[in-house]
């Protein structure tokens, strides 16, 4: 009985809720008497606050809408299997992250130069949030600022790997 898209707005906050469930739980284990149940709802609501917080990043990181093609996350690698493109970056070979002139688009361009081009929008997507914050030194807030930010400018990365110093 419920409309699809609000069951995909739903789906898409699910950790941002079940975050603020778990802080509602807590808020209520802290007021019962006693030392041992008010300790336990204190880490409970923390727990709460922290999936929520991670919740609600997910939900600004994801794209509205379907794209083509689908996205897999599988042991360090990135795969974009598209009905155009596709290829497979590992996440130590990632050189560069930015968006397309258009945002629409994750252009990751590994070490070699090549570029996998990835709709932001295409199936399995939300699997890109976890890759890209292991990637050493990205600041999600600032990605997060890019991505809801407009105009984008291709050129401009969001992340990039530090250069390392040869040693001669």
């Amino acid at each position: 009985m419920i409309r699809p898209e609000a069951l995909h707005r739903l789906r898409e906050a699910r950790d941002a809720l079940i975050g603020l469930a778990l802080i509602g739980v807590g808020l209520w284990l802290i007021l019962r008497p006693g030392v041992i149940l008010p300790g336990l709802g204190a880490f409970v609501a923390l727990a709460g606050l922290a999936l929520g917080v991670v919740g609600l990043r997910r939900a600004r990181f994801l794209a509205r809408g379907e794209g083509p093609g689908v996205v897999q996350v599988v042991e360090g690698q990135i795969g974009y299997f598209g009905p155009r493109t596709g290829g497979v970056v590992a996440l130590d070979e990632i050189a560069r992250l930015s968006l397309s002139a258009d945002g629409r688009d994750w252009l990751i361009r590994a070490g070699d130069g090549r570029v996998l081009t990835i709709p932001r929008a295409a199936r399995g997507a939300e699997a890109l949030f976890d890759a890209f914050a292991s990637l050493d030194g990205l600041d999600i807030a600032q990605l997060l600022r890019r991505i809801e930010g407009a105009p984008y400018q291709a050129d401009q990365p969001i992340w990039q790997r530090p250069s390392r110093a040869l040693l001669t």
